[in-house]
């Protein structure tokens, strides 16, 4: 069990690691520093919204490549 979580923190650290540059940025600074919004803004010179989207977005990619992979796994076997 401790392997599968390994290797699943693993693969999101790589997916992450994939994403475009500033995706990369906003999700490490609001999902894993948990700044606010207002201060990644500030921080990268965007509005709030820019962030969200941008956040959005990569969440997306992250959920989508996560699926994929998964789901690869599962035919794979």
């Amino acid at each position: 069990k401790q392997v599968d979580l390994n290797d699943s923190v693993s693969l999101v650290h790589h997916l992450i690691e994939n994403l475009p540059e500033q995706q990369k940025i906003i999700i490490q600074l609001r999902d894993i520093e948990e700044y606010e919004y207002d201060e990644i803004a500030k921080m990268l010179d965007l509005q709030p919204t820019a962030i969200r989207v941008s956040l959005s977005r990569a969440r997306k990619t992250l959920k989508e490549n996560l699926v994929k992979h998964h789901a690869y796994g599962l035919t794979k076997n």
